[in-house]
Parts: structure tokens; sequence; C-alpha cells
């Protein structure tokens, strides 16, 4: 039999892993820890997880205290240090995902503009083809018709609607690859074949 909590025997059975002392010790200090951890989180559930740790920790660590009495104070500092350490962990967590967002952010915002650059210099790039060339591309690049289409559209041979796609293309991969105004990324780069690779 237990005489109090606050007992050398007390000491002696936690130490000992009692589990009829644990259990003792757990139902009467429950309680105010789990309302000191609640005061610190807010959230009852990481209320619940701070004390169940602290009673795991205690139930599986051996531990000394100077004096019997010491075991209340030791278990709220344990408790509360606990809480510190959630606190500064979510806030860690926080920052990391609010610098992640930042990223993604940057990432879809610089990826915009470099589409947007992209469809100019295609346009450019297209706006500089010969006229008769120009028309033949764009009813075969946006019109999606075929050279049979565009030659009976336009009343030209297929021979040379044909060759006008040549020029065309080949015009085009030297302003947009060859002697770009500007550096291309690779990934441009990449895009840019594809896109006349489509044609």
């Amino acid at each position: 039999m237990i005489s109090g909590l606050y007992s050398e025997e007390v000491m002696q059975g936690l130490q000992a892993r009692d589990r009829a002392v644990f259990a003792r010790v757990y139902e009467h200090f429950y309680p105010v820890l789990f309302a000191t951890a609640r005061k610190y989180l807010g959230e009852r559930e990481q209320a619940e997880e701070v004390v169940q740790d602290v009673f795991l920790r205690l139930w599986e660590k051996d531990f000394t205290l100077e004096h019997a009495a010491a075991l209340k104070s030791y278990l709220f500092r344990a408790v509360i240090n606990q809480c510190i350490n959630h606190l500064q962990r979510n806030r860690m967590l926080e920052g990391h995902h609010a610098e992640i967002q930042h990223l993604q952010e940057e990432s879809y915002l610089c990826t915009f503009i470099e589409e947007q650059e992209l469809r100019e210099r295609i346009h450019h790039a297209v706006e500089r083809l010969p006229e008769q060339c120009r028309r033949i591309f764009k009813l075969s690049r946006y019109g999606g018709l075929k050279n049979n289409e565009i030659a009976q559209q336009l009343e030209l041979s297929v021979k040379t609607v044909e060759n006008q796609m040549t020029i065309a293309l080949r015009q085009l991969k030297a302003a947009l690859l060859d002697h770009a105004e500007k550096p291309i990324s690779a990934v441009t780069r990449l895009k840019l074949l594809l896109w006349l690779a489509s044609v």
C-alpha cells in the first residue's frame, strides 16, 4: 500500500517501474498537467500528446530526484519544456512552409514570364517572314490546313507551298535558335525545337 504521492516509497516504485505506483501518479497528475499543456498549446490533441510523452519518458527512463516532494515540480517542468519545444518546432515548420510556398509562387511567376517571352519571340519571328511565306506558315501552323489545302486556297502548287514552308522553318530556326537576340535556357531551346517540329 502506498502512503502518499510524495514519499520515498513512490519514488522507489517509479524507479522500479511498478505499474500500480505509476498508475496512481498518472491518475493524480494527468488532469493538472493536461490543463497546463492546454494553456500553452491551445489544442486538446497536442496537449494530450505532450502529457503522454512526459509520462512515457517517466516510465521508460531512469530518473532521480533529490527528494520525493520534487516529483510535482519535476512533472510540471517536463510538461512546460515539452510545450515550449512543441511550439518552437511548429514555428519552425510554419516558417519552412511559408518559404516553400514563396518559392513555388516565384517559380510559377518565372515560368509564366518565360512563357510570355517565348510567345513574343515566336510572334516577332513569324511576323518577320516574307509575306507569302508568312501567310502560308500561318495557314499551316495556326489554321491547321494541310499543304494541298493551302495550295488550293491560295491557288498555288503544292510544291510551292512545301518550298515556302521549308523556308519559313529554316528562317524561324535561325531567328529563334541559331541567332537569338537574347541567350536562351536549355528548357526554352527544347520548347522551341518541339514547337518547330510540330509544324
